[in-house]
């Protein structure tokens, strides 16, 4: 027997939950044969919020869900953004399409909704006229769809992407991400922020071949899985000013020191001052993750919807518009205090420090021990 559910303002029929609960509690969606993650529930409220400040700037947005599963996310947009005037939801698998069929229903979208069954890459290649929003939520990469949803996107319009293999992007199975986004990453403290790093520039690299150029607006890194959003231009200044902000990030194991080359061609340090081998991430996008005035009207949006997991959600945007300015990478207290052969001090006295000496100093939604800041590494280590 299926399940009824509500997320946000949508009705919900999907697979019986505990059909695939693990003995920890858990939920393994890969289990069930319709896809559905009610973990995802923070990320789809947080989309509805950014795709209706969209709208605002565009009120007949036409948004498409690719990989819909039971199509929690395509049609919690028809139904809970204002200014919405189609969204096509599609799903391979006919028992999915069931599924989108009466969750449709059940919500009254029929004249907003538009189902499709097939194959996603298919289905953005071949859609006409172009959507301005594509959302491409996979189970595992979004590479293989990156370049097809470029494709299906209007003049200006956005991106959305998740990648829950994490592990890849993030040093772990280094090999792995070679293959997939043509990056090598690294393992370091902040190796979550290099991976979507990789994962941003992979996006942008994919969008220039389509002509069109891809700028992150808001990213974050939530407990499986990366998520970024773009906003997409067709132009040929706007991709070569992209791709000017991509190089690689050295990183020194012995002191913890990094260095930023742009530039997809450029000569990389070797030895760090302090003596020790550098190890070199990339290519990777080295611009900012978050459009901080962006980032502010979507807060402002969500915190008027009173979602079940607002309060979580409203604390992450509030750290992402906190860090936003900062610059790439970020530094472990526990490590640094290693490195001053001293105690840990507490990160607010460190960021109210560095800002009391000119510096840019930021807590990081990536980490609860990271300080995000401009400052020299001798700086940092002398508020210890």
């Amino acid at each position: 027997m299926p399940d009824f559910l509500t997320e946000g303002r949508t009705k919900l029929e999907v697979p019986e939950l505990s059909k695939f609960r693990t003995p920890s509690g858990d939920y393994a969606p890969s289990l069930t044969s319709v896809f559905y993650n009610p973990h995802m529930e923070f990320s789809r409220d947080i989309s509805i919020s950014v795709a209706q400040v969209l709208a605002r700037e565009n009120p007949k947005l036409r948004i498409c869900d690719p990989l819909a599963g039971v199509g929690a996310r395509g049609l919690r947009y028809a139904k809970e953004v204002k200014g919405v005037s189609k969204v096509v939801v599609n799903d391979r698998s006919p028992e999915a399409v069931e599924f989108i069929r009466r969750n449709v229903e059940h919500n009254d979208l029929t004249e907003i909704v538009e189902i499709h069954e097939g194959d996603a890459s298919v289905l953005l290649q071949s859609y006409r006229p172009g959507f301005h929003l594509v959302d491409v939520d996979p189970f595992g990469s979004p590479a293989p769809f990156v370049g097809p949803a470029c494709s299906a996107l209007a003049r200006r319009g956005a991106l959305f992407a998740t990648a829950t293999d994490v592990a890849p992007l993030c040093g772990v199975y280094p090999k792995a991400c070679v293959r997939r986004y043509g990056a090598k990453p690294v393992k370091t403290e902040y190796a979550h922020e290099i991976g979507i790093r990789i994962l941003i520039g992979f996006c942008q690299r994919q969008g220039a071949v389509l002509g069109v150029a891809l700028l992150p607006i808001m990213t974050h890194s939530t407990r499986h899985y990366f998520r970024v959003y773009f906003r997409a231009k067709r132009s040929v200044s706007a991709i070569n000013e992209v791709l000017s902000q991509h190089g690689y990030i050295s990183h020194c194991r012995y002191c913890t020191s990094r260095f930023l080359t742009f530039g997809l061609a450029g000569e990389l340090p070797v030895i760090c001052q302090c003596g020790g081998k550098f190890e070199h991430a990339g290519p990777l996008w080295l611009g900012r993750l978050m459009d901080k005035d962006f980032l502010s009207k979507v807060r402002e949006d969500l915190a008027e919807r009173g979602f079940r997991l607002s309060h979580f959600e409203l604390e992450l945007l509030g750290r992402c518009i906190e860090e936003a300015d900062g610059p790439p990478t970020f530094y472990d207290v526990h490590w640094l205090a290693k490195l001053a052969k001293a105690p840990p001090k507490k990160i607010l006295k460190i960021i109210s420090g560095l800002r009391e000496r000119g510096y840019f100093a930021s807590r990081t939604h990536f980490s609860p021990i990271g300080i995000r800041t401009d400052a020299p590494l001798a700086e940092i280590l002398n508020s210890f």
